[in-house]
């Protein structure tokens, strides 16, 4: 008799159907009269166990456990579905959601990183089984372990609804009014149609596995300095000036004390990846008009003084506006979604991808912040204002109220440093994030985006160039050290 492991070798891989008629007709399709009486009798033997999780109309417990039968025939313990036959969509219609959200108080730049990078993580832990070729990030940077039953026939897209439903309500509630309602109602309208692609039974687990990975997430989550042991947010003590030459000051007109000391402090996803990646000392500060830090100055005060209409509109397009734009990490994340849209990126692809850019752009956060205080550099208007005496010039809008080097940016550019390892560094796309406001901007590649970004920057007068390229090292770096966590198994 031909041994049974013989068999599998010279047979089709069998798929197991919700119908006993189905299941039938796809037997007497795959093997010959000779291997269906093999199968046969090999079904005979099987013990039948593991009712969780069934799918409707599959053959009853008297005749096979259809996830013993699938174990058996493909000789592996996991038998989950794989992610990949998904398609993106519940992943980009989720994270445009969070960005759109993200353009209302209180969720700035740094509230938002935290909804975006935590639902990143758990979108990827919450599909992750049905990834072969991946594992548990959760696992690798916490030491703990989120189980999943490899019995059970989730739905990986109702797995990713719930996730991100939960773990973004669950973060927002760390913020003052929550916006929670279009948050439930997508929920639902993803359950919804989720209802003629898979059983009640597979939403079931699918649903309660996804709010299981959230709860893990969310407790992490936690830790990371966010909030005080009772829940409450952590207030970051005044920022003191350091005084003396060339050391920041409040900037004009409103004067206001610095924000963002204590965002370099907070845990990051890849430990100590603050002083890892800490900039580069900035040109020595001087006061002498032949000295590169004053030709820097001057530059910025020249840039402003002759901004064009076009340049203006750059200016804008990346501002941070609430209520009108998205902020900068969101406007990053619009143009992740929009590529994997493009690209018809299935649910595996875009669960990494989406994975590691808001890791990235959250880490590179609290780098360049870690930076920023450092180094605790003025802003450029001060430097105009003072040392070269133009004393009522001003900046486009109002300078941000934190040390100037090296420039945020860096979160951007640790974007750039994913997308770019995904789809070569001479992808070409368009920035259509402002369409309706500022127009499109068309890029031979990622790398042009950040140097147009590193521009308007100086065009602004809000930055000095070599803060824009130290934030683009920095970010770059960070995305490198993201792209090299073992997502893939050994």
């Amino acid at each position: 008799m031909m041994r049974f492991d013989s068999f599998l070798k010279k047979s089709a891989p069998v798929t197991i159907s919700f119908s006993y008629y189905s299941f039938k007709q796809k037997i007497m399709k795959t093997f010959n009269l000779d291997r269906m009486i093999l199968f046969i009798m090999l079904l005979a033997s099987l013990s039948l166990t593991n009712e969780s999780c069934k799918k409707a109309g599959t053959i009853s417990n008297e005749v096979l456990s259809s996830e013993l039968v699938t174990q058996s025939v493909n000789s592996k313990a996991n038998t989950l579905p794989h992610t990949k036959q998904y398609t993106a969509d519940v992943a980009t219609a989720w994270f445009n959601l969070l960005t759109d959200i993200t353009k209302t108080k209180p969720y700035t730049p740094g509230p938002a990183l935290r909804i975006f990078a935590y639902s990143g993580v758990a979108l990827y832990e919450s599909v992750v089984p049905g990834m072969p070729s991946y594992q548990s990030m959760y696992k690798y940077l916490t030491g703990n372990t989120i189980e999943f039953d490899n019995k059970k026939d989730y739905y990986w897209p109702a797995c990713a609804n719930a996730v991100i439903a939960r773990i973004a309500s669950k973060i927002m509630q760390n913020y003052p009014a929550p916006n929670l309602a279009s948050v439930q109602a997508l929920e639902s309208s993803l359950n919804a149609s989720f209802q003629n692609e898979a059983t009640p039974e597979q939403l079931q687990c699918s649903v309660e596995f996804g709010r299981y990975v959230a709860d893990k997430i969310y407790d992490w989550s936690k830790t990371d300095g966010t909030l005080n042991p009772d829940g409450t947010l952590a207030v970051c003590p005044p920022y003191v000036p350091l005084g003396g030459p060339g050391n920041w000051v409040p900037t004009p007109p409103g004067l206001f004390p610095a924000v963002g000391m204590c965002t370099g402090s907070l845990r990051t996803f890849i430990p100590n990846i603050v002083n890892t990646v800490l900039a580069a000392p900035h040109p020595p500060y001087s006061t002498d008009p032949l000295s590169e830090f004053y030709q820097a100055t001057n530059e910025v005060y020249q840039s402003r003084n002759n901004i064009t209409d076009d340049e203006t509109r750059l200016v804008n397009n990346w501002r941070d506006i609430v209520g009108t734009n998205y902020n900068p990490p969101a406007h990053s994340l619009r143009i992740v979604t929009k590529i994997i849209s493009k690209e018809n990126l299935n649910l595996e692809d875009a669960a990494v991808l989406i994975a590691k850019q808001t890791i990235a752009a959250s880490d590179a956060i609290g780098a360049v912040f870690k930076s920023k205080f450092h180094y605790a550099l003025i802003r450029p208007i001060t430097y105009i204002r003072n040392v070269m005496g133009y004393s009522t010039w001003n900046s486009t809008f109002n300078t941000v109220q934190h040390p100037s080097y090296p420039d945020e940016m860096s979160s951007t550019a640790s974007t750039v440093a994913i997308l770019e390892s995904y789809f070569g560094p001479n992808y070409s796309f368009v920035d259509s994030t402002h369409k309706s406001l500022y127009g499109e901007w068309s890029y031979p590649s990622l790398n042009a985006m950040l140097g147009d970004i590193v521009q308007l920057r100086v065009n602004s007068g809000t930055s000095f160039r070599f803060g824009g390229e130290a934030g683009v090292i920095q970010g770059r770096a960070v995305g490198q050290m993201v792209n090299q966590l073992p997502f893939k198994k050994p």
